[in-house]
Order: structure tokens, then sequence, then C-alpha cells
């Protein structure tokens, strides 16, 4: 994870406060990323993001089946820890 410190909800209110070209203050975590007028490529660049940044593979729709950044950090946390929790017990395998 490249992100180093920061956590996945900090991350992707910057993330969604610059493509809204805003401050991440101005920003309602818990409102839907479409009521910010984001749209479908907007949604697959942030997925895109998402991948780059914490080094993962995401379904496409990840951004639709969790529509606020509340949501999608939930989510996004779940799957990094899932990860790091398999990659524990690969190691003990070894």
């Amino acid at each position: 994870m490249t992100a180093g410190n920061r956590d996945a909800h900090t991350w992707l209110t910057e993330r969604v406060a610059t493509y809204l070209r805003r401050s991440p203050e101005d920003i309602d975590t818990s409102v839907p990323l479409a009521d910010y007028g984001l749209d479908s490529l907007t949604a697959l660049a942030i997925t895109a993001d998402i991948e780059d940044e914490f080094e993962v593979t995401v379904d496409d729709a990840l951004t639709w089946d969790h529509p606020t950044i509340d949501a999608l950090s939930q989510a996004l946390s779940e799957l990094l820890g899932g990860q790091s929790a398999a990659a524990r017990t690969s190691e003990k395998r070894a």
C-alpha cells in the first residue's frame, strides 16, 4: 500500500475533493457521490485511482455499489484488511 499512514477515508475524501475542485473540508462524506455531480467516468477514474494508490484490483462497480465516501472507505478498508490477513496466512504457510 503506497498511501503510507493515511487511511482510506481521508485519501478518498481528498481524491473526491480534487475531482470536484473543492476543499476536502467541504465534502460531506455521507452524501452520495452522484449528488455532487460525479458521473460514471469519474467513478471509473476513482476506481482506477484506488487500484493505483492501494495496489489492489477492485471491481469497476465498486463506487456504484458503495455510493458514499463513508461506504466506499469501509469497503476499501475491509478489502485491505482482508488482503493483509491473506498475506499473513501465506507467510505462516511458507
